[in-house]
Formats: structure tokens, C-alpha cells, sequence
């Protein structure tokens, strides 16, 4: 009858074997060394199937004599297949070796019915014959090992290395199974017993060769489930053997307090295996290191590298380079919405700058917020579906409610310059799910590193531009001093000459025509420096009276703005500097607007900041007009246009601590909002109108 530990071992290779053998066949796109693979590990299963069948006695059962016959022929021709790849022995040597394993073979079995009808095996004593095969069987399949390894070249020796480990473990331990049973005519118990364990062993071996190895994997992918609960199930059977082990040393040692420590122990080493098993952050740890070292990656890198560079560089204009960088990013992952969040100057809030299919207002973010400061120090990509407030694997994030109730909502990508965070891109769910795991978080940050690169390299190359228009418009401004130096000569000529001509009628017509020429050059000056002169002091102003001033100096235009006022405010500001921004965009829309049209004024304000709207009836503009030239320095559609004025507009109000937005719809007209921070405590007016209206 066979042992516990003798059926406990040879049941361990069945099991493996059998499993691996059938998964393998069970595979798609059938391969040839795939098939001898599969075949191979099927008939060790059945061998060990043999082994439990028909135990070890004083002789080997025939039965289970002709299975490891069997079992080492298909071994050793999955050998011989897989020989015959580019690298392998000359042909020569191949048919030379098939030869010699047929001969083999054929005289085993021979022996083998030979044996089995003399009644050789009934003796008390093994046949030498018979075991003098197997010992010639193991040197020829420890040699096919040594050839199929040093005729493979050294670059792909990486793939066959543990199967080689493997098999020649098994050659190795049958030859000095049998070595020792010709020296004393018959097989050690413990031996024979312990080769279910040492099959079971190399299997892993195995079994990693064949994910390294493409031309036998082919389309293989191995079930993480299946591969993580296996693994799972064989530490934890190791462990608790260890454990028992150990109990069982205490036990013996411990003399009247043995069972005591062994039952104590016992316990204490199975509460932390359940409590190692129950543990989230090991387990998540654990099936990372599995998806790292027993799959092959799930990406063709070559491949979304030169798709991702091409999206990227394909934007054909500066200021679609941001919804590009969306879309090569999601084109990764196979999404198509997403919104990007880009830091215009240190310590400025995170804006959005871009977003694609997401219709929900993006809001900035400051740079001490939980989500920026978590994304700078961790670098992590974020999974949304994964986020819980205060539980792992983000325990210190806080996202904003607005950000995660996003529709769709998938990952927050850091774009990382170096250590310093220069935006993020919110991605929404993919048209397929595609699983969250390192290769896609791996994928994502290396991307999300090209991108940053990409997007400052963009802002430097603009900044430098800025900074080129402005080395012009100084050298502009040398020409404009050099005007105002002959203007100064024509006037200090004029004052020369008044004491002697000023009763000559002809003298005072000159000097009015040059006195009116002169002001007129001087206000075309005047008009090309409009926007660059720098600030000045700030001061408390109603801000309504500055509004009314700035009306008053744009009467001339039509249509003649109307002005409303719901609830006035002061603010602190320059009042020329003030009332120019508000004079350019009063101009602008009237000189949009035909004199049929109507242009409106409106002041109100909040307890925090005073709003002051502008809107306009006229043409209007293109939404990517608004995004990429509105606000450009130098980019003015008008011919005697700088370009300036609006720049100015939103630099000014943004130095105030202010904002400005734009909506603008072709053919219907444009909506300008200027917001300004009260001061604290306010200052606006006590008494003052609820509603007024001017014309």
C-alpha cells in the first residue's frame, strides 16, 4: 500500500503536470514546440498517475516501468523539436541523435517485455538490465539538455535557461536514482519517493521558460487569477509545511512544555499567514511583483511610442499643441475625452487649459491644494475608481467634488519636469476597459514625463517669442524718441523766433499749422505706446466713476454705450491705468458693432469681488480666435493695430488679482467680464444705488 508522503508527492506532479499540460494544448494558434511541450508535461502527469497506481515495491512495476519510458521519450523529443530553430546543431547531429534515442528506446522496451515475461522482475532483486537503461536513458537526456543550451545563441539563452534547469534537475536526479540502484541491485525508498516533489519543483522552471520564450508561447497569457491564487495556494502549503516542521522540532525538545510550544506556535504561525492573506496592501503588492516577473508586457512599445510622438507633433498650430497632448495621451489607453491643467508661472494656480468632450466647467487649482501637492510629492497616476477619502491607496488625497463627479472620470496623469509638477490631464473612462495595473501606470508616467517636456519646450519657445516682439517694440521706441526729439526742435524754433514775428499775421498762421501738425504726430505717439506704460501708485476708487470716465473719453464712438448699475464697489487700482483697460474694451466693441447695434454696460458686485460686463452686439469671434490670439502680445487683426490692448487688459486686471473671461459667438456678438477683488474690509459705498442707468 502506498505511504501518505509517497502518494503526497506524486500526487503534487500529477496535479502540475496535468494542468500545465492541458492549458497548453488548450491554447489557441497551435505551435509545433508548443504541442511536443504540452505532450511532454501530459505524459509526466500520467507517469506520476502510474507512480500512485502501482507503488515501488521490491522490483518497479511494469506498468509504471513503461510510463517513465514513455514519459523520457517525450521529453526528449520536445528537445529534439525544439533543436530546430535557427542556432541549433547541424542537421547532421540531429539525425544522428534521433537515431540514437530510437535505439534507446526500442532496447529499453525490449528489455522491458523481456523482464516482464522471463519473470525477472518477480526477484527480490531489480533486473541490471533494465536499470542500466535508465541510467543510459538519464546520460542521453542530460546530454540533449547540454546541446540544446550550447548551441542556442547567447542572446536567447534568457529564455531557455530555467527549462534547461528544470529538465537537467530531472535527468540529473533519475541518473543518480538509478546510479546507486546498480550499485546495490535495488532503488532507495526515500529516493523514489521524493521524485514527485523534485518534478513538482522544476515545474515553475518550466513554466517561466515558456513566457520568456515567444516562439513557444505564441499568444500565451497566463490568467493572473489563476497564476496568483496557484502561487498563493504553494507559499502558503510551504510555509505551513515549514511551520509544521518547526513545531514538530519544538515538540521533541521541549520536554514537558513541547506539545504546549508546538500547538502555541502552531497557532501563532496560521493567525499570520491569515492575517499576511487578508492584508490588502500585501496582496496588492504581490500580484504586481507576479504581473511583473511571470507575464510578457501587454504593449507592442515601439509601436504607442511612434503613435504617441505622431499625435503629439501633429497639431499644426501652437495652441492646439494641448488638446494634442490629450488626445497622444489617451490615445494610450484608448480614450478620447480628457482636460489638461497647466501651471502658467510658479506659484500661480494649476488652469485649464484644454479639455476635449467635456462640457462641465474646469475650475483652477491653487498650488497648495491636497490634489497638487499629493501629485508633486507621490508622482503617482491616479486611479479615480480606486479613490475613497482617508482610505488606501490614497489616504492624505483630497480631490475637489467638482473634479471627481466629473462624468467618466478615470486617471489624473502628472506631467512631471524634472521634480517639479508643471500640470496634470484628467482622462475619462476608455471605449474598452482596459485594466489599471503597473504596466499602465508605467506606460502613463513615461508618457506623462515626454509630455512635460514637450509642453515647456512649447511655453519656452513662446516666452522667447514675447520676448523678441518686445526687444522690437523697444527699438520702436528708440524711433518714437527720436520723432519726439524733431517735434521738440520744430517747437523750440517756434519759441525763437515768436519775440521777433509775433505780430506777423503769416507767422501765426505757421505756428498754429505747425502747433496743430506737432499734436497730432504727438497723439499718433501717444496712441502706439498706448498699453505700455508701467503702473503706478494704487489708490481707493469708486469704481463706477472710472467706468463713467472712461465712457465719457469713447463718446465719439458709435453706438453710444449704455451704462447699468445694479450695486457699485471701490477697488484699489491705478485710476489711468484702470480706466484705459476699461476705455480698449469699450472701443473695441463699439468699433465691432454696426451703429444700428447696441453696446452694454453693467457694474455689480459681491461681497468679494465687484464684476464689471461689457457686452456687445457685434460680429463677434471664432472660439479658437478667443483661445490662441485674443490675448497674444503683438496679434492684432486691426492693419494699425499692436496688438497691445487686450494683452494689457487681462495682464492688469491679473496683476489686481482679478480675472477676465471672454464668450463670443459669431454674428451675435461678444460678452466681456472683468472681475476684481474688494479690498478687506470692503470698501464700497454706503447708500449707493441700487440700480442706475446712463446713456
Amino acid at each position: 500500500m502506498i505511504s501518505s508522503i509517497d502518494l503526497a508527492s506524486q500526487l503534487s506532479a500529477l496535479t502540475i503536470f496535468g494542468l500545465l499540460g492541458l492549458y497548453l494544448l488548450g491554447r489557441k494558434n497551435a505551435n509545433p514546440i508548443r504541442t511536443a511541450l504540452a505532450l511532454a508535461c501530459l505524459a509526466n502527469s500520467a507517469w506520476a498517475l502510474m507512480l500512485v497506481l502501482f507503488p515501488l515495491r521490491y522490483t518497479i512495476p511494469f506498468p509504471s516501468d513503461l510510463a517513465e519510458f514513455i514519459r523520457n521519450y517525450f521529453w526528449m523529443a520536445f528537445l529534439l523539436k525544439a533543436m530546430t530553430t535557427p542556432g541549433s546543431p547541424p542537421p547532421a547531429l540531429l539525425g544522428s541523435l534521433r537515431r540514437l534515442l530510437w535505439i534507446l528506446l526500442g532496447t529499453a522496451l525490449a528489455t522491458l517485455l523481456y523482464n516482464q515475461w522471463s519473470g525477472a522482475n518477480a526477484l527480490n532483486t531489480m533486473p541490471k538490465s533494465d536499470l542500466v537503461l535508465h541510467v543510459a536513458l538519464s546520460i542521453f537526456g542530460m546530454t540533449l539538455v547540454e546541446q540544446y543550451f550550447r548551441n542556442t545563441p547567447a542572446h536567447a539563452r534568457w529564455g531557455i535557461k530555467f527549462l534547461c534547469l528544470g529538465l537537467g534537475t530531472l535527468f540529473v536526479y533519475d541518473f543518480l536514482l538509478y546510479a546507486e540502484g546498480l550499485l546495490f541491485s535495488h532503488v532507495r525508498g526515500t529516493l523514489w519517493i521524493t521524485r514527485g516533489f523534485i518534478n513538482t519543483l522544476t515545474a515553475p522552471l518550466i513554466l517561466i521558460s515558456i513566457l520568456r520564450n515567444r516562439e513557444w508561447a505564441g499568444q500565451i497569457h497566463v490568467s493572473r487569477h489563476l497564476v496568483f491564487h496557484s502561487v498563493s495556494l504553494l507559499g502558503s502549503g510551504l510555509y505551513l509545511l515549514f511551520m509544521a516542521a518547526a513545531g514538530y522540532y519544538l515538540r521533541s525538545v521541549g520536554g514537558d512544555w513541547g506539545p504546549v510550544l508546538q500547538f502555541t506556535f502552531l497557532a501563532a504561525a496560521t493567525l499570520l499567514l491569515l492575517i499576511v492573506m487578508f492584508s490588502g496592501k500585501i496582496r496588492s503588492k504581490f500580484k504586481v511583483w507576479i504581473n511583473k516577473h511571470f507575464f510578457s508586457y501587454q504593449y507592442d512599445y515601439r509601436e504607442e511610442w511612434m503613435k504617441f510622438t505622431r499625435t503629439l507633433l501633429s497639431s499644426d498650430s501652437p495652441g492646439k499643441i494641448y488638446e494634442a497632448a490629450i488626445t497622444a495621451l489617451g490615445t494610450l489607453v484608448e480614450c478620447q475625452k480628457g482636460a489638461l491643467w497647466m501651471e502658467s508661472e510658479p506659484g500661480k494656480p494649476y488652469e485649464c487649459v484644454a479639455a476635449l468632450g467635456i462640457g462641465r466647467a474646469l475650475r483652477p487649482l491653487a498650488p497648495d491644494s491636497s490634489l497638487i501637492q499629493f501629485l508633486s510629492r507621490s508622482r503617482w497616476v491616479i486611479d479615480l475608481d480606486e479613490y475613497r477619502p482617508g482610505f488606501p491607496p490614497y489616504p492624505d488625497l483630497v480631490i475637489p467634488d467638482w473634479l471627481s463627479e466629473i462624468e467618466d472620470a478615470w486617471l489624473i496623469v502628472p506631467l512631471m519636469l524634472y521634480n517639479q509638477l508643471i500640470g496634470f490631464i484628467l482622462l475619462a473612462q476608455p471605449l474598452s476597459k482596459i485594466e489599471f495595473n503597473w504596466e499602465v501606470s508605467d506606460l502613463l508616467k513615461a508618457a506623462g514625463h515626454q509630455l512635460a517636456n514637450s509642453l515647456a519646450q512649447q511655453q519656452a519657445s513662446e516666452a522667447l517669442l514675447v520676448a523678441r516682439q518686445f526687444e522690437s517694440f523697444h527699438r520702436m521706441s528708440a524711433f518714437i524718441v527720436h520723432d519726439l526729439k524733431n517735434l521738440i526742435a520744430q517747437l523750440s524754433l517756434l519759441l525763437e523766433n515768436a519775440e521777433k514775428h509775433k505780430n506777423n499775421p503769416e507767422f501765426q498762421e505757421d505756428v498754429l499749422f505747425t502747433i496743430d501738425n506737432s499734436v497730432t504726430k504727438m497723439n499718433q505717439l501717444l496712441l502706439r505706446l498706448r498699453g505700455a506704460s508701467t503702473g503706478q501708485e494704487q489708490h481707493s476708487l469708486d469704481l463706477h466713476q472710472r467706468v463713467r470716465a472712461a465712457l465719457l473719453s469713447k463718446s465719439k464712438f458709435k453706438p453710444v454705450p449704455s451704462l447699468t448699475v445694479r450695486k457699485n464697489a471701490r477697488i484699489r487700482a491705478d485710476p489711468e491705468r484702470l480706466e484705459r483697460v476699461i476705455g480698449h474694451i469699450i472701443q473695441n466693441a463699439c468699433e465691432a458693432t454696426p451703429y444700428d447695434g447696441h453696446v452694454e454696460i453693467l457694474l455689480d458686485s459681491t461681497p468679494t469681488e465687484a464684476i464689471l460686463e461689457i457686452r456687445d452686439s457685434g460680429k463677434g469671434m471664432e472660439e479658437d480666435f478667443v483661445k490662441e490670439r485674443l490675448f497674444r502680445p503683438f496679434d492684432s487683426t486691426k492693419t494699425s493695430g499692436m496688438g497691445i490692448g487686450a494683452y494689457e487688459c487681462r495682464t492688469y486686471v491679473e496683476e489686481l488679482g482679478g480675472s477676465v473671461t471672454v464668450s463670443s459667438t459669431v454674428g451675435k456678438g461678444t460678452l466681456f467680464r472683468l472681475s476684481f477683488p474688494l479690498p478687506s474690509p470692503p470698501l464700497s459705498e454706503a447708500g449707493t444705488d441700487a440700480s442706475t442707468r446712463t446713456g
